[in-house]
């Protein structure tokens, strides 16, 4: 896959910006705060959705922008043609749509499985490089540590197995462990074996715990009993305080009953109330009555002195009235239009000082063909000027790059270093290297010659102690022989002793160690020729080097070749644009004359003064059209005045154009007061009449009320209208207190008959009730006292007996404890076997991957080392990498840059091992800003020139050497 062009929306502080990444390698420059992060995490989540809250990542929603998201144009190798991906704001991670050429529309699962179901996370863990992650590598890691660092570098590309092997592991030892004390398991089975003594203690003394359970069941059976009868008992006796304490209130229900056993009371409804307004209202009505009687003589009186307007003169008034706004604007509409002849001139004379004209010259041509003809040679001179400004910058900027060229030239060739220096150097390099071979080989034959030397002397040493036992044990019995006068036997022995001792001496002369002195005077000869050699010749210098210097000489002499054929064909381009500008300028100034503007005015102005040309004709029409509305304007003045000038007369009005309306607005103004007066007063008078009337019917019905109200109880008088209103009041408060009385009784459960039987007892039986049956239930309290002293004897001794714990409470724990067991056994035994399937499929990622990443890893490593590092080994000891000189080192012995370009080898290698899964591009933020200037070329060129895969760099550290076309500086489209 290849992103061929961005095209941001809204992300972070990025907005409507289009970026074309049509290259295989892209350089992304920008200071710090530019959008370097901004950008890698738009192309994450166009690809992947944008972040959410588990991911801990901001979301970089704008601000100031309505859109948020973007598109990617990208090239699938097995697609016809570009495909755009678009994600914009709507679910959690985004809603995407894939656009094809055909014009056909796909979704989010055509994008992950087209993807190959890669995720972001594991996406950044193989694709992308940073210099935290390669920062990772010098975190003081031990040698097993930075051994798994760079395989899961080359097999696996991320830690989530690690991760989830840790996690694992220490959740098994917080389950178990072998001889742990802490771990919940091994706490569990130490409790299960103090429960299990438990058990058997309390079994021992179970027989005597069951005989007094059952004694205390039977103590509890007839306690209960007891209880029962006492809990009966203690009702009755409740309900007779209840009869003794209501025993007052069911009397005075009886009495009321009885009161109340009459015809009942009849009375108007709210009857005294009624009568005493009815009463006030009739003496507030005389009063009003009386009032309004009075005022509506005052308003007769004052009626008859006012007068009506006549509605003839009335009209004609307020028919002039009605012409003032029409007047007032053509008044204001001559001045406004006499003020902008005025402003027009003004503006004209302006004009024509600004282009040169001395008077109007309405004949010349403005057309529009005239001014895109100036346009279109005003665009040509503007474009002739900007490439003359281009061609001499770039041919500044050549002369610069050749006197550049010619110092590095001289430079390196000062440098320069002789083929002979360099024949000499690699003849050292030679014999320093058979040196070190032959030194290694002399250590080997040394160690082996020593070991068997060492062998024949403890051998050697045997056989001489074994032939000096022989010979002294043969001497000695010569001299045993000898003494005892047998001389044959005792001569032959000693010639035997003799003979041995003299073959011992022969064969331990000193071994001869020419071999070993041979070797050590080829080592030392080889050693003096090198020493000679370097004394006679200057090779202080690295081969390498020597080889760049020269390559760099020619490529610098190349260069400087390129520029200068190329500054000569931008100075002939030079000249011909020159005599274009001159001939642009002619036609320009042919242009100014016929227009007949000031022939020094500048060329850029030349269309603004062909817009001043039509503005001056415009605004001389402009003015004869005023002129022609003002004298109309003026007839229509003349004639209103005319017409009403000796009308207003007769009313008393002298004629004045700026009073004349406000005389009549005046006038009207009275005619409307005195006709309003007029009207109030007589709706005033109508009002008074109707309410004089209303109240007076008022004021007789509520007399016709009072009396109906005393006729209702036939009463004669405002007396005894109150005595039936006392009596009717005395007998509902009766019937509301035998209600009262009704509803208490019946809440305490006293039903009708049971009222009627109780009101004929006394008070004093109804006590001595009760008295007689608080003995009985103090009598039962003795006998429950009694059965609760032998039940707490009872269960004194059964705790006693359960002082160690229940049994029956241990076994339940022993079975909760033996079933909680059981769970945690099997939840360490499924935390093992997931344990050891992650462990069985990491071995078979590595063993599968490995080999073929290891290989290609070691064709990187010695590509970005030049040559330095030779191999990258794999075993069951872990990655090491040979030296040219034939040494082996570990990856701990490496510098950091080298341990650097390793984890990159190995990370490329897996990459490429990948490549059949995954096409992607590589992401490398600022990944190289600890390499030095020589390793940070060799990365790039190697990522330009050997990579299949697109590579995307963002870096705040511009490398000049990247050409411009594969570079995209942030800083010019962030907005």
């Amino acid at each position: 896959m290849k992103i061929i062009a961005l095209n941001i929306y809204g992300y972070g502080k990025i907005t409507e910006t289009e970026i074309d990444t049509d290259q295989q390698f892209i350089q992304f420059f920008g200071e710090n705060e530019a959008g370097k992060s901004t950008m890698q995490s738009f192309i994450h989540s166009i690809l992947f959705g944008f972040p959410t809250r588990k991911e801990q990542e901001p979301r970089r929603e704008p601000r100031m922008h309505n859109l948020y998201g973007g598109k990617i144009t990208v090239e699938f190798p097995d697609e016809a043609g570009p495909v755009e991906i678009e994600r914009i704001k709507g679910k959690v991670q985004g809603d995407v749509k894939v656009y094809f050429m055909d014009g056909s529309v796909r979704g989010e699962d055509w994008l992950i499985k087209k993807l190959n179901f890669i995720d972001k996370k594991t996406y950044r863990s193989i694709f992308s490089f940073d210099v935290l992650g390669l920062q990772d590598i010098h975190k003081n890691m031990t040698e097993d540590k930075l051994q798994e660092y760079l395989l899961r570098a080359g097999a696996l590309g991320s830690h989530e197995y690690d991760e989830m092997l840790s996690a694992i592991d220490a959740e098994m030892k917080s389950i178990y462990k072998k001889n742990g004390t802490n771990p919940e398991l091994n706490q569990e089975m130490d409790e299960i074996a103090n429960l299990s003594e438990k058990i058997r203690v309390l079994e021992q003394t179970e027989e005597r715990y069951k005989t007094l359970v059952n004694e205390k069941l039977k103590t509890e059976e007839s306690l209960n009993a007891k209880k029962d009868a006492l809990f009966q008992l203690d009702m009755v006796r409740k309900q007779k305080m209840k009869e003794v304490m209501y025993h007052k209130d069911i009397k005075d229900w009886k009495a009321l009953e009885d009161k109340l056993n009459i015809d009942p009371v009849v009375f108007p409804e709210q009857g005294l109330e009624r009568y005493e307004t009815l009463k006030h209202q009739a003496q507030q009505t005389d009063r009003d009555i009386a009032l309004r009687t009075e005022k509506l003589k005052v308003l007769k009186n004052e009626i008859d002195g006012v007068s009506l307007p006549d509605r003839n003169r009335l009209a004609y008034l307020e028919g002039i009235q009605k012409k003032e706004p029409d007047i007032k604007q053509k008044n204001m509409e001559y001045s406004r239009l006499s003020a902008s002849i005025d402003t027009l001139e003004e503006e004209i004379a302006q004009l024509r000082r600004d282009i040169g004209w001395q008077e109007e010259h309405h004949e010349v041509d403005d057309s529009n063909i005239v001014k895109e003809s100036v346009q279109t040679v005003l665009s040509k001179l503007d474009e002739v000027t900007l490439e003359e400004q281009f061609l001499v910058r770039e041919i500044d900027h050549l002369k610069s790059d050749l006197r550049q060229f010619d110092q590095d030239i001289e430079r390196l060739e000062q440098e320069q270093i002789s083929d002979e220096r360099i024949r000499v150097k690699k003849e050292v390099i030679e014999r320093e290297f058979e040196l070190k071979e032959k030194e290694k080989m002399f250590r080997l034959i040394e160690k082996d010659y020593e070991r068997e030397k060492k062998e024949r002397d403890r051998v050697k040493k045997g056989q001489s102690t074994l032939i000096i036992g022989i010979s002294v044990l043969a001497l000695l019995i010569g001299v045993f022989y000898l003494i005892n006068a047998s001389w044959l036997m005792g001569g032959l022995f000693t010639v035997i002793g003799a003979g041995t001792l003299l073959l011992l001496m022969l064969t331990n002369q000193r071994e001869d160690n020419a071999l070993k002195n041979d070797y050590q005077d080829e080592v030392r000869e080889l050693k003096d020729i090198i020493e000679t050699i370097k004394r006679n010749n200057n090779v202080d210098f690295d081969l390498n080097d020597a080889r760049d210097l020269k390559m760099d000489l020619k490529t610098q002499r190349t260069k400087r070749i390129s520029t200068n054929v190329r500054l000569e064909e931008l100075k002939e381009t030079l000249a011909l644009k020159e005599t274009q500008h001159d001939s642009l300028n002619t036609d320009l100034a042919a242009i100014k004359s016929d227009l007949k503007v000031n022939p020094d005015i500048e060329n850029k102005n030349i269309v603004d003064a062909i817009h001043t040309i039509r503005e001056i004709k415009q605004k001389r029409n402009q003015i004869n059209r005023h002129t022609v509305e003002m004298d109309n304007i003026n007839r229509e003045l003349q004639q209103f005045k005319r017409s009403v000038k000796d009308d207003v007369a007769n009313f008393g009005i002298h004629y004045d154009d700026s009073t004349i309306f406000y005389d009549v607005k005046s006038m009207v103004s009275g005619m409307y007061k005195d006709e309003a007066h007029y009207n109030r007063l007589k709706d005033q008078i109508n009002l008074l009449e109707n309410e004089i009337k209303v109240l007076t019917e008022r004021n007789e019905a509520s007399r016709q009320e009072i009396v109906q109200l005393l006729d209702y109880v036939d009463a004669e008088d405002e007396e005894e209208y109150y005595y039936f209103a006392r009596k009717y009041k005395e007998y509902h408060d009766n019937i509301e207190r035998f209600k009262e009385l009704s509803e208490k009784l019946e809440e305490e459960h006293f039903d009708y008959d049971a009222r009627n039987e109780l009101s004929t007892y006394l008070l004093a039986d109804l006590k001595e009730e009760e008295e007689s049956i608080a003995e009985q239930i103090e009598d039962f309290n003795r006998k429950l006292q009694d059965e609760q002293k032998v039940l707490a004897e009872l269960n004194s001794e059964i705790s006693t007996l359960e002082s160690d714990g229940k049994l029956s409470e241990v076994n339940h724990r022993f079975e909760m404890k033996r079933t909680l067991i059981q769970n945690l056994s099997k939840e360490y035994m499924s935390l093992n076997y997931i344990r050891i399937l992650i462990e069985t499929h990491i071995k078979a990622i590595k063993d599968e991957r490995l080999p073929v990443v290891i290989e290609e890893a070691r064709s990187i490593f010695e590509k970005v080392t030049r040559g330095r590092y030779i191999n990258v080994t794999y075993d069951e000891n872990g990655i090491t990498v040979r030296h040219v000189n034939g040494q082996l080192f570990h990856p701990l012995e490496l510098s950091q840059s080298t341990k650097e370009m390793l984890y990159i080898s190995l990370r490329l290698s897996l990459i490429k091992a990948l490549k059949g899964y995954y096409q992607l591009p590589l992401i490398i933020d600022d990944a190289f800003v600890h390499f030095d200037k020589e390793r940070k070329k060799i990365i790039i060129d190697y990522l330009r020139n050997e990579v299949d895969d697109q590579v995307l760099y963002f870096t705040c550290n511009l490398d000049s050497a990247i050409s411009s076309s594969q570079t995209v500086k942030l800083k010019e489209r962030v907005k």
